[in-house]
């Protein structure tokens, strides 16, 4: 029997009964006209394009573009569900199908969001927000090697660091935290005004006082994304 998928939506229906409105995506994952998470990443950078106020032109909805970045989300969780049961037989799927360095590397990008949505850098308020927080940082140390060595090392330093700047200097805790969701961003659509936003950020990092931990990190997980000029297929 199916169950609620996170988000108060039905796994895979393309009604999404906590907002009272359609999901785009989700029909087509149902009847299998999007049979794979990058599939659907192909599909949301489509719509993006063609939604985000910086491409759509004077007259565009900024709100739309918030709406088709939901639905997508939603849409990507309720199908990775669907298809592998569970984070451990998901696991399980893909390590008998050799997984492609293209899926170990949206897996890592999605573990990047997850743990963005969880709130890093933060302190959890109770047992059941530091297992959950815990999780997200756990999963993201296990997938960020699928972006390069360098990053991945560099990691635990850059979370120590985050956690200090944190206490010292939230408003710089937020630039940084800022850039790197755009880094996530860019790697879901593809804009090139995100990739020269980045690129200006980055400098600003550089020069910055910053401790060099989270400056280093930061360009080797940026590293990934610009020096290829396009985000994975």
């Amino acid at each position: 029997m199916a169950s609620w998928g996170s988000g108060g939506c039905f796994p895979l229906l393309p009604f999404c009964y906590s907002r009272g409105m359609p999901n785009r995506f989700a029909r087509r994952i149902r009847d299998g006209e999007i049979d794979s998470p990058e599939a659907l990443a192909s599909e949301f950078r489509a719509l993006a394009k063609a939604t985000h106020p910086d491409l759509a032109g004077p007259g565009a909805d900024p709100q739309e573009f918030v709406r088709v970045r939901a639905e997508y989300e939603t849409a990507l969780r309720d199908f990775e569900r669907h298809r592998f049961g569970s984070r451990k037989a998901g696991a399980e799927a893909e390590s008998e199908r050799g997984g492609s360095f293209a899926a170990e590397s949206f897996r890592a990008w999605t573990a990047l969001g997850l743990l963005l949505k969880r709130g890093f850098p933060k302190e959890p308020r109770h047992e059941k927000e530091r297992l959950r927080y815990e999780y997200a940082l756990w999963r993201l140390a296990r997938e960020l090697p699928a972006l390069g060595e360098d990053a991945a090392r560099r990691f635990g330093p850059f979370a120590a660091a985050m956690s200090v700047l944190k206490g010292s200097s939230p408003a710089e805790t937020r630039r940084v935290v800022a850039l790197l969701r755009e880094l996530l961003e860019y790697r879901r659509t593809g804009i090139e005004a995100l990739r020269t936003s980045i690129a200006h950020g980055l400098e600003t990092l550089r020069r910055s006082p910053l401790d060099p931990s989270l400056v280093a990190f930061m360009e080797a997980l940026a590293g990934i994304r610009l020096d290829s000029g396009a985000p994975p297929p």
